[in-house]
């Protein structure tokens, strides 16, 4: 198994991108369920003929789709390590929680929020939820409430109160809905301000907006800023959001799913400048932190408050002056997951191996591959920039003069199923302003120049020849 997963990343750049799984091989998914077993080699020849081949394809060195990291053979290693120990997470006295409270003070460290707590979580709508949460918290105790006991429910002997509400852009990533439908607030408190030209949060709109809620008996709570939209890649103004929730008394809470890392990055760190005001701070390291699947971060600047929205008292997890349990149950107190694992370990040892400086210059070199992807788009008679490319996600399209929008639309879906069909390369899509666009979001630190310009050349090669398609179809 080793040996083949070592030989499979050693070999990724002549392998397709993806390939589509043969009906043939879906038919071994819909098998009973066994009652005898067939043991562990006929097991393992399974995998590698069903279903090692028919990934999605974000480990190859031209997956650019959604925002999804390729992991590396190291932290590969390090998951097998950690489950090879197996330690329950919640706390204890043992080394692993250990490890996870170092990385956590690391990230913490490296994000301009020494001592803030946190924890690691599956991913960005858990991290940023959790955050929510938090505030939501703070802010029904600071109204001298207690949403532990009461939630947001108006029982008979207690007070009337105003519906909380907070605020995103119209480009906040979909987390948001899930988390005020699940935190009790409901979509209607998810107040979604507009964006400027460069899809930045129009601040002059979000003041009007929080001053109209506020005369219409509504109780804002929290701002969120994103550091790097999930679109297009842009960046909030961070310091004037942090200074407009310092006037209005709100919670500043930064979405950095992916945007965050930039910190880490000498020449692009600037454009994530305000992240170290946040009063919360939510981010992936399955994104450009190279990590395997799954493993994101929350931190929180008040770790006390973290504290008081999660703990608990359970006698079967008392903790005690020495043994197990003289560790208590510190990360079960912090978060929502009582069972959880190993995920440190991974970031633990590849940050040691490879140090924060050589994750810092694979985020140079995305970003300096996608502007100059941006700026080949730009140049090229066929091909047209759909968006700002501030950062590391570049939107464009494959532009043919005869054919109106919705042909367009039509024409460059087609392009982006053949060039993924094919193996080629894997974008994923989007709309901007009703234009179907190919997305590159770039986090992949296997990529090289070459593999851009081929992506480039397969994109204009592929539209050449769904228009000599259409042309000949009409003649």
């Amino acid at each position: 198994m080793l040996d083949d997963m070592l030989d499979l990343q050693s070999s990724l750049a002549h392998r397709p991108t993806w390939q589509e799984i043969p009906a043939v091989k879906r038919a071994l998914f819909d098998e009973p369920v066994p009652m005898e077993g067939i043991g562990p080699d006929a097991v393992y020849a399974r995998f590698r003929s069903h279903i090692l081949p028919y990934g999605n394809g974000n480990w190859h060195p031209r997956f650019f789709g959604w925002v999804q990291g390729q992991g590396t053979p190291l932290a590969m290693l390090a998951e097998m390590l950690a489950a090879g120990m197996n330690p329950h997470l919640a706390g204890f006295n043992q080394a692993p929680p250990l490890v996870e409270r170092q990385v956590v003070g690391w990230l913490a460290t490296l994000m301009g929020i020494p001592g803030a707590g946190g924890l690691l979580v599956t991913g960005g709508t858990a991290a940023n939820t959790h955050a929510l949460g938090v505030a939501r918290f703070a802010a029904v105790r600071s109204r001298g409430g207690n949403v532990r006991d009461n939630g947001l429910q108006h029982w008979p002997d207690g007070p009337t109160t105003k519906p909380l509400v907070f605020y995103g852009s119209v480009e906040t990533h979909g987390w948001a809905r899930k988390a005020a439908e699940w935190l009790g607030l409901g979509d209607r408190a998810f107040r979604r301000a507009p964006v400027n030209a460069d899809y930045q949060m129009d601040l002059a709109a979000l003041r009007r907006m929080l001053e109209h809620d506020r005369a219409h008996g509504l109780d804002p709570f929290c701002v969120m800023g994103t550091a790097g939209t999930v679109n297009t890649g842009a960046t909030d103004d961070l310091r004037a959001i942090a200074e407009l929730c310092r006037d209005e008394s709100l919670w500043f809470h930064v979405d950095g799913a992916f945007g965050a890392l930039a910190a880490l990055a000498p020449s692009v760190r600037a454009q994530v400048a305000g992240l170290e005001q946040a009063d919360s701070i939510a981010f992936d390291l399955h994104k450009w932190g190279a990590m395997p699947f799954e493993c994101a971060c929350v931190l929180v600047r008040d770790e006390t408050v973290n504290h008081e929205t999660f703990r608990a008292t359970a006698t079967y997890l008392a903790e005690t002056r020495r043994g197990v349990s003289a560790g208590g149950v510190y990360f079960a107190d912090r978060g929502l997951d009582l069972t959880r694992g190993f995920k440190a370990l991974k970031v633990w040892m590849q940050l040691q191996a490879d140090g924060v400086a050589k994750l810092g210059r694979i985020i140079e070199q995305n970003v300096r591959q996608a502007h100059q992807f941006a700026e080949a788009v730009t140049a090229h008679p066929s091909l047209e920039l759909l968006a700002p490319a501030p950062l590391n996600i570049v939107c464009f399209r494959y532009h043919a003069p005869a054919l109106d929008e919705a042909g367009l639309n039509v024409l460059n879906e087609e392009l982006l199923l053949r060039l993924q069909e094919r193996g080629i390369a894997v974008p994923s899509s989007t709309r901007i302003g009703g234009r179907l666009a190919l997305r590159l979001a770039h986090v992949n630190h296997r990529t090289t120049d070459e593999d851009m310009a081929l992506v480039l050349s397969a994109v204009v090669e592929i539209g050449d020849e769904l228009v000599a398609e259409q042309r000949d179809a009409r003649s």
